[in-house]
C-alpha cells in the first residue's frame, strides 16, 4: 500500500507556550510507540528543535538554504538523529532575515510545498516546528501542510493568539490551501492544581468544539530533564504521566487520519 504523508505545522505566533517541545514529544511517541518514520523540520532561527537532538552526520545544508537557494534539493537537507525513526532538517540562525531574502521570489509562500513534494510517501509524518511569528516562514509552512497542531497555554494572551492564528489560517485556507484543516488546539503546560486551565480549556470548548484534542499536557519536570538529554519524554522516562500524554496524543493524530 502507497505511504500517503501527513504533514503537520505546529504554530502558534506566541512563544513560550510549548511548541518545540511538543514536536520533539509528539515526534518521539509516533516513532518509539507507534513505529512511524517522522521527519520534523525546524523553521525557528532559535535553532531549539534542532538543538533538541543529535544529529548523527555533520550539518552542510539547513532549512534557510532549502528555502532560499532554488538549487537546493530537499534531501540536501535531511539529517539522521539520535532516534531511530526520526531525521530532521535543522534550522539556522539566518532565517531571522528570511522575509528579506523571500520577499521578491516568484510563488514564495510556494517553496516550502514544491521542495516537500519530492519526499511525499517516504515519511509517514512530516511535524513542522514553527517560529513565534506570522511570517513568510510560517506562511510557507502552512501551504505545505495537510494540517495545524495549535499548542496553547491556559491563559488570556494565548486566547488572544489563537483567535489570531485562527484567522490567519482561514486566510491561508481561502487563497492558498484550500485543503488545510486544524488537527487540533493542544492544551500544554496545564497545572491541574489551579481552577485556570478548566476555565481556558471551557471557553475554548465553546469556541472550537471537537477541535480541542482530548490529550492534555501537564506541566512536569520529567519534560524539563527530558530536553536536557537530548531525548523524547517516551525515552527518557517512558512510565512518567507526560510520557503516558504525549502517547495519548499521538493515538488522537493517528486517529485523526482517517477521519
Amino acid at each position: 500500500m502507497e505511504i500517503t504523508t501527513n504533514k503537520i505545522s505546529i504554530v502558534n505566533q506566541k512563544g513560550g507556550v510549548g511548541k518545540t517541545s511538543s514536536t520533539v514529544n509528539l515526534a518521539g511517541a509516533l516513532s518509539v510507540d507507534f513505529d512511524r518514520k517522522v521527519l520534523v523540520i525546524d523553521l525557528d532561527f532559535q535553532t531549539n528543535l534542532t538543538d533538541s537532538f543529535e544529529i548523527i552526520e555533520e550539518m552542510n545544508k539547513t532549512s534557510y538554504d532549502l528555502l532560499v537557494d532554488p538549487k537546493v534539493e530537499v534531501n540536501e537537507t535531511i539529517y539522521s538523529t539520535n532516534i531511530k525513526g526520526i531525521d530532521i532538517i535543522p534550522s539556522s540562525v539566518k532565517l531571522a532575515d528570511i522575509d528579506i531574502k523571500l520577499s521578491d521570489k516568484k510563488n514564495r509562500v510556494n517553496i516550502l510545498k514544491s521542495k516537500l513534494d519530492h519526499i511525499e510517501g517516504k515519511y509517514d509524518f512530516i511535524l513542522i516546528d514553527c517560529p513565534p511569528s506570522l511570517n513568510l516562514v510560517v506562511l510557507n509552512s502552512l501551504v505545505a501542510s495537510d494540517s495545524i497542531l495549535i499548542p496553547a497555554e491556559p491563559g488570556l494572551y494565548s486566547l488572544k493568539g489563537l483567535n489570531r492564528l485562527i484567522q490567519t489560517f482561514n486566510t491561508v485556507k481561502k487563497k492558498y490551501n484550500k485543503n488545510l484543516k486544524v488537527e487540533g488546539v493542544l492544551l500544554t503546560r496545564v497545572d491541574k492544581r489551579t481552577n485556570i486551565a478548566e476555565e481556558f480549556e471551557e471557553k475554548l470548548r465553546e469556541k472550537l468544539g471537537d477541535k480541542i484534542f482530548n490529550t492534555v499536557i501537564s506541566q512536569r519536570v520529567a519534560i524539563v530533564q527530558a530536553q536536557i538529554d537530548r531525548l523524547p519524554v517516551s525515552l527518557y522516562d517512558k512510565n512518567s504521566k507526560s510520557a503516558e500524554e504525549y502517547i495519548e496524543l499521538a493515538r488522537e493524530v493517528i486517529s485523526n487520519e482517517f477521519r
